[in-house]
């Protein structure tokens, strides 16, 4: 499994994924900072972190693990490597596996760079625009707790994503259903059904009550955990990708 991975992670150096993991985060971060710059009103940094993780949450996280599962999945199906690799002395489902893991540690690593570049971003918008003033302080604990949080909530949108991405050869599906459920999720926004929608789960880590934000995310990270596995299987059993 361990060799799986890390082939894995070496075949992701020759793709354009983790171009797109480094600026994912880093447009977030930049537009949040120029919003920051043009707002008359002051802020504090609590509501500066808040307003990029809901950013990142509610678009940006769903496009780009749209956009890194099709990527992760091209790399056999573009040059039609899947009946090689199946081939190979190896239990299949480590190397479906490995392509789980990878996703995850991708997305965990976009993560961890959006609460650095937060307090960065801030600063730059307090010296570049002479009116920009962020109160308080920048509580990365508390922000870490919240974006961790909303990867927990991402697995099931990770599943779905990647499962489809490597069920079919044609990029156009996977591509299809992550841009339709952004939509969906616009749309739905507020809704008592969206504490269940994939697409929606992440975000709702900001709800207001307590039990609705802790709902959404055990149905992410179970129901995430539970399609990864029947992915697994269902692929394993498969001759050809």
């Amino acid at each position: 499994m361990l060799s799986c991975f890390l082939t894995e992670l070496m075949k992701l150096r020759r793709s354009l994924a983790l171009l797109l993991c480094a600026a994912a985060p880093s447009m977030v971060a930049v537009l949040s900072m120029v919003v920051l710059m043009d707002r008359e009103q002051p802020s504090d940094w609590a509501m500066f972190s808040t307003n990029i993780s809901a950013l990142w949450s509610f678009f940006m996280l769903p496009m780009t693990v749209t956009a890194l599962t099709v990527l992760v999945a091209q790399i056999e199906h573009g040059p039609r490597f899947w009946n090689h690799l199946l081939a190979l002395p190896v239990a299949r489902w480590q190397i479906f596996a490995a392509k789980v893991a990878a996703v995850i540690m991708l997305v965990a690593a976009m993560t961890l760079g959006l609460i650095l570049l937060v307090p960065l971003v801030g600063t730059a918008a307090e010296a570049l625009a002479s009116g920009t003033q962020l109160t308080g302080s920048y509580d990365m604990t508390a922000h870490a707790k919240l974006l961790g949080t909303m990867f927990m909530g991402s697995l099931l949108l990770i599943a779905i994503q990647l499962w489809t991405a490597l069920r079919f050869r044609s990029f156009v599906p996977p591509l299809v259903i992550g841009i339709g459920g952004t939509f969906v999720a616009v749309a739905a926004t507020g809704s008592r059904q969206g504490a269940f929608f994939p697409w929606l789960i992440p975000t709702n880590a900001l709800a207001s009550d307590p039990a609705r934000a802790d709902l959404a995310i055990a149905i992410g990270f179970w129901g995430g955990i539970a399609l990864a596995l029947a992915m697994l299987v269902d692929l394993s059993r498969r001759e050809a990708v």
